[in-house]
């Protein structure tokens, strides 16, 4: 994600190199579970329709539970996976592997080329010139790599267990020494490269080796558990194994029910084994045998067995979390996808989860890991192309930590109980934390802070009350539109992909009436003028759009107004007919009824800031000119060559008083349609 999101910037210049120590990419196992939120987020950067192709969709939790007079397992309730209406997008799994091929073939296709995979190889060292790290167009880090010989690049822990693919070789069952041996075994064909970089993401696991060469420490809780982790075609009785489901037995245990793509199932076991806090488990006792085994007598009656079992891991859970994000404002920690662990690049570089740790069971690692680089992407390609201010990566930490505080909270409150298990929770307990916490879960709670980028209540106030369904700090959300264009009806975050913009949302209201439509070029007359926020932060030479992209959206019928009675350039851009929308009737998908869905007056309007991660920054009046002047001038750089309105080549109506008239003959003659639908 992190490559992805940095993609869009290099045609501005930034460098981006993503490094994996092993040599070819995951087929099989590690993470599989994509939330609502990380499905808004795939649409957004236009694959989604790929990831709902291949991924198997969620629509129902069931909850299994021991009869209190028999003990025999019984269906207790079934509830929805996603909450309905919450999003557009149901949870749905598909394996890390396909996940991250999707992300790396979209950064390669923004970058244009640029930006690709460098596998089989793995850091060595690190250092950071302190005496340069206030000047950003400086590389004060120095990271020594190893480049790896094919056979150093497949680690012995990867090899399969009869025909089993493992990954207990990275799981948290292994010590960060003993992982890192596996690279190690052929120094005499040692290949070393020293990389010069202005910025260092290290996403590189839980064992990361960025956060341990930093010296930021994890605080936290180790607890007693050991789970393990099963990707089979089974061969049950058991009814609902196509859902998804937490079974808890009498005394053998827990058992969560995930259901993926071409057949398969992961099994989520909790063990028969502990594991004190410091210590770590004799990796033998976890098996494929010994997890099926364990599953078995907790699905009993039920029978399982299995066609072919695909992958197996182990967990020892625990609940941690850094002590900082990140280091110089330079450095920074991020929870993204393990593997491939992009680490030190030219500009930026390393991916895994190495901010926080926690049960699997939640299914937030992946989700929470890409939302992580989805924040911090933008903010470093603003930075390192001249665009903003150095502070604006300070924001990162900032939001981010306590969306990380808040997960590990999550799972810890969440942890189903065995029997004795003083520190768990029953059944019924852990339903209803799971019910609640179902929009975290989701990815649709996060609500961030008051900041220079979020204007709630602080230096700049936000007017709530022109979008009340709106709130400032949380994720903009799709309601339908019509394109004025084509008659095209869509949602508006369809509409406005992921480019690295900031999008200013402009509900005009009914622009069929004069004073609508004079206000609306009021604003434009601004936005044209050398001052305005598009004017000033936007290089001269790019597109006009690219840093503050601006997007019109009015309440009138269609057909009453048409497109060039928009001024032009700031809300029609010459030849762009991507820019303006109506909320009204489609022809085939009905009325969208956007104003509505946002809580938006058509007879006041409002002025929307969406960030370039799709969280709503700012809502104030369209007379508001000076708010804007004032958020963007608190971390955007203006530009030495602006790109006022005076520099844009208008496009002219034709002019009919020029033209003579002509006699239109019979052949060449329409009549009106009168058409009944």
């Amino acid at each position: 994600m992190a490559a992805d999101m940095l993609a869009r910037f290099t045609a501005r210049g930034l460098t981006v190199r993503i490094i994996d120590k092993r040599s070819g990419k995951l087929d099989n196992g590690q993470a599989d579970g994509l939330n609502s939120r990380s499905l808004e987020i795939f649409e957004s950067l236009g694959f989604i329709e790929s990831i709902e192709k291949e991924g198997s969709r969620m629509s129902e939790i069931n909850f299994w539970n021991p009869d209190p007079k028999t003990g025999h397992l019984t269906r207790t309730s079934k509830i929805p996976d996603t909450i309905p209406g919450l999003s557009r997008f149901q949870q749905t799994i598909l394996h890390q592997g396909r996940v991250e091929a999707h992300l790396i073939a979209d950064a390669e296709k923004h970058s244009q080329g640029a930006i690709k995979v460098e596998r089989g190889v793995v850091p060595e060292s690190l250092e950071v010139d302190e005496s340069l790290v206030g000047d950003f167009s400086a590389h004060p880090i120095k990271v020594v790599v190893r480049h790896l010989s094919e056979e150093e690049a497949v680690p012995e822990g990867l090899a399969s267990v009869g025909g089993t693919r493992s990954g207990l070789f990275r799981s948290s069952l292994v010590s960060a020494a003993e992982e890192e041996s596996l690279y190690k075994r052929a120094e005499h064909s040692v290949k070393r490269e020293t990389i010069s970089a202005r910025i260092v993401i290290g996403c590189d696991g839980a064992h990361s080796w960025t956060r341990r060469t930093l010296g930021i420490k994890m605080v936290g809780e180790q607890t007693d558990f050991v789970w393990g982790v099963l990707d089979a075609v089974p061969l049950t009785n058991f009814p609902d194994i196509r859902s998804r489901c937490a079974i808890h037995s009498a005394n053998a245990g827990s058992v969560m029910v995930i259901p993926q793509e071409k057949d398969l199932v992961r099994l989520y076991i909790q063990l028969p084994v502990t594991v004190k806090p410091g210590e770590y488990l004799d990796r033998s006792k976890v098996t494929p045998e010994s997890i099926l085994n364990t599953a078995r007598r907790i699905m009993h009656p039920y029978t399982l067995n299995v066609g072919r079992i695909d992958w197996f891991t182990g967990y020892h859970i625990g609940q941690r979390l850094t002590e900082s994000f990140s280091q110089h404002n330079r450095i920074f920690l991020a929870y993204a996808l393990p593997p491939p662990s992009p680490l030190p690049t030219d500009e930026a570089t390393s991916s895994g989860e190495a901010c926080h740790t926690h049960s699997p069971k939640a299914g937030q690692g992946m989700n929470t890991s890409m939302q992580d680089t989805f924040n911090l992407g933008w903010k470093i390609g603003h930075v390192l192309t001249g665009l903003a201010h150095a502070d604006l990566l300070k924001t990162y930490s900032a939001e981010r930590q306590v969306v990380a505080k808040t997960l590990i909270d999550f799972d810890t409150n969440g942890k189903p109980a065995a029997e004795g298990d003083v520190e768990g929770i029953s059944l019924k307990e852990f339903k209803d934390v799971f019910a609640t916490g179902n929009l975290f879960a989701a990815g649709m709670s996060i609500d961030y802070a008051d900041s220079t980028i979020v204007a709630k209540d602080g230096l700049i106030k936000s007017k709530q009350e022109l979008a009340t369904l709106l709130p400032v700090g949380k994720r903009f959300f799709g309601a339908q539109v019509v394109n004025v264009a084509s008659a095209t009806a869509d949602f508006l975050t369809t509409r406005i992909p992921t480019t690295g913009a900031f999008r200013l949302l402009v509900f005009a209201g009914n622009v069929a009436e004069p004073k609508a439509m004079m206000r609306l070029r009021k604003l434009a007359e601004y936005l044209d003028g050398p001052e305005s926020v598009v004017s000033k932060y936007t290089p001269f030479g790019s597109e006009r759009w690219s840093v503050i992209d601006v997007i019109t959206i009015h309440s009138s019928p269609r057909t009453d107004v048409e497109l060039y009675d928009f001024p032009q350039p700031s809300i029609f851009p010459p030849h762009n007919y991507k820019k303006i929308y109506v909320d009204g009737p489609s022809y085939h998908r009905g009325d969208g009824k956007a104003y509505e869905a946002y809580g938006i007056s058509k007879e006041i309007g409002a002025l929307v800031v969406v960030r370039p991660d799709q969280h709503v920054a700012l809502v104030c009046g369209l007379e508001d000119t000076d708010v804007l002047d004032a958020y963007f001038a608190q971390f955007l750089l203006p530009v030495n060559d602006g790109y006022p309105a005076s520099k844009v080549e208008l496009m002219s109506p034709p002019r009919w008083d020029a033209v003579a008239n002509e006699v239109v003959s019979n052949s060449r003659a329409v009549e009106e349609a009168n058409v009944v639908w």
